[in-house]
């Protein structure tokens, strides 16, 4: 299931408690929209989760498709996260004494 078939799950599920007397307040349904996210999305869950504030649902919509921007840009670029970072395994230092550091590829 793509992200916006995801948030359009879930609200639609909103608007059906709602219809029936049983809404659900916007940082609890942050919450469940959080919970339901795939695995790919731990680290962004996290993110959300030890901020001091939830953010409401519709910013959390916006961060969730930027951070699916993020993803596939990764994906897209042929690169894994072995790649794309900084690698020190064997850093060195340079003349001036600042740290050397070579890109995995």
């Amino acid at each position: 299931m793509n992200i916006s078939d995801y948030f359009t799950k879930v609200k639609n599920l909103t608007n059906v408690l709602a219809s029936i007397g049983a809404p659900i307040d916007d940082e609890d349904l942050v919450a469940m929209t959080l919970n339901g996210l795939g695995k790919y999305y731990s680290q962004f869950r996290t993110s959300i989760i030890i901020r001091k504030t939830f953010p409401d649902f519709e910013d959390l919509i916006t961060l969730l498709i930027s951070e699916k921007m993020r993803i596939v840009g990764i994906s897209s670029n042929g690169g894994s996260k072995e790649n794309v970072f900084y690698s020190n395994t064997n850093r060195s230092r340079s003349r001036s004494g600042k740290p050397h550091f070579e890109v995995d590829t």
